[in-house]
């Protein structure tokens, strides 16, 4: 059978140790998963008893395209509550997890052969999403004295579309402070190019809270979702 080159995308590992973890568990092993980001609690409590009322209310059907207004309301005043950013609900867009908001924001922002930039290392899926939308990804290697984050003069002679940056990252965990997280901003920019904020670890912390790219400028693209802070990774919405 044939198949479009875009499919030829490398296979997501962690998916294959987790099938391997699994099985080991239904053999009667205990397993300490340290593979994906999963968090050990449940989902909140009043998530939970709503999700369970709304069942009972009726059918959950279709909802309109960007997502339940009161949702997306809520979020931006989250948004206003943690980080002070007067955020327009009408920015809000949801999707049913973040892999989905990534390929609706690469879509949106680049075009077929741009060069995207990402830390490496970083999480795998963003190299193969944008390979799979025929776009093509470009490691910035980090360091440990940048904190495994990349840095202005890193984007210098790249010819980058945009860039994505996750603070904290993945796998480091490592955060960019404000200073470092505008600068980075303002290079992206200064090149031409779109900032994309994965903020998806926000609020998973020891110091201090990590910062949104919207305390910096309305002129980016983040995306967040409801899977770590919130232990909702198996939920969809």
């Amino acid at each position: 059978m044939r198949r479009a080159r875009r499919s030829k995308v490398d296979a997501f590992i962690v998916m294959d140790v987790m099938e391997a973890a699994r099985r080991a568990e239904e053999a009667g092993r205990r397993i300490i998963h340290m593979e994906v980001g999963q968090p050990g609690t449940p989902a909140p409590a009043g998530a939970r008893a709503a999700l369970a009322a709304a069942m009972e209310a009726g059918a959950l059907g279709y909802t309109v395209a960007l997502g339940l207004p009161e949702l997306r309301a809520r979020i931006a005043r989250h948004y206003g509550e943690w980080y002070g950013v007067d955020l327009d609900p009408a920015r809000v867009v949801i999707t049913p997890g973040s892999s989905g908001a990534f390929i609706l924001a690469f879509t949106a922002l680049f075009d077929a052969g741009e060069r995207v930039g990402i830390g490496a290392p970083g999480y795998p899926s963003y190299r193969q999403i944008l390979r799979a939308l025929d776009l093509v990804p470009v490691d910035i290697e980090t360091s440990a004295e940048n904190r495994l984050q990349p840095v202005p003069g890193d984007l210098a002679d790249r010819d980058l579309a945009g860039l994505l940056v996750a603070s904290p990252g993945n796998p480091s965990g490592t955060m960019l402070d404000r200073d470092r997280l505008a600068a980075l901003i303002g290079a992206t920019q200064q090149a031409g190019g779109q900032f994309i904020s994965d903020e998806i670890y926000h609020g998973l912390h020891y110091e201090a809270r990590a910062v949104s790219a919207l305390e910096i400028t309305d002129d980016c693209y983040v995306i967040n979702s409801f899977s770590k802070y919130f232990s909702m990774t198996g939920w969809r919405i």
